[in-house]
């Protein structure tokens, strides 16, 4: 998991505590990653639980490292 995030920012953001999803951060499964432009606005790109299946590191951290590979240019 450390290698998937090496050189990524996270921001969390507590879905019931503030209001989320605004437009554009439409999701189905928790954890989701959404990819921000230097504004904060959602790039369209984005990766949520449905792409590992159970929530354990040996699951995430593929998808998530490929992800933030991708996004990272």
């Amino acid at each position: 998991m450390v290698d998937a995030f090496m050189r990524m920012y996270i921001i969390q953001a507590d879905v019931d505590e503030w209001g989320f999803p605004p437009t554009g951060w439409d999701f189905k499964y928790i954890p989701v990653y959404f990819a921000l432009d230097r504004d904060g606005i959602p790039t369209g790109a984005m990766i949520d639980g449905g792409a590992w299946g159970d929530n354990i590191p040996v699951n995430m951290a593929p998808p998530l490292k490929a992800f933030f590979e991708s996004i990272r240019g």
